[in-house]
């Protein structure tokens, strides 16, 4: 099992989870809250943001599917909750672009910004939780994106 809340998640752990969301292999119970985190770091430090936000969209989507689950209006894929992500990442990478990966994950991991709940600063858990906010991309009703 890979431990991601270590304070420093080592390069073959971030390389193992990477390769196991691109290439569908990574065990299901590893595709963590975390392991998203992880993953999207990995994307917009190697990738624009445009080409990142596609193969997140894509990639998330399909490992569901290959996954055993569904992408259906009430579960599993959620287009808000990952262009939330996408938008919070990619600009914690532009800010922190002198980082090395590694460093990267560590502080974001261990930042605010990781919460699960995170989101719920900017979201009501209605508007976020709805059919409409997991089919298509909904502002936050509570408070801005910067």
């Amino acid at each position: 099992m890979i431990e991601l809340h270590s304070s420093h998640p080592a390069k073959d752990q971030v390389r193992f989870i990477v390769d196991g969301f691109r290439d569908r292999t990574l065990p299901k119970e590893q595709w963590t809250h975390e392991a998203h985190l992880v993953t999207s770091l990995w994307f917009f430090s190697n990738h624009t943001e445009y080409e990142a936000i596609s193969y997140l969209r894509s990639g998330i989507i399909t490992f569901n599917f290959q996954k055993g689950g569904k992408n259906t209006p009430t579960d599993g894929y959620h287009e808000t909750m990952t262009l939330f992500w996408c938008r919070i990442i990619c600009d914690f990478v532009e800010v922190n672009k002198n980082m090395s990966l590694s460093e990267l994950c560590q502080s974001f991991l261990g930042s605010e910004q990781a919460s699960r709940d995170f989101p719920f600063r900017y979201y009501s858990r209605d508007l976020l939780l709805s059919v409409k906010a997991r089919a298509i991309w909904v502002e936050p009703d509570l408070r801005q994106l910067d």
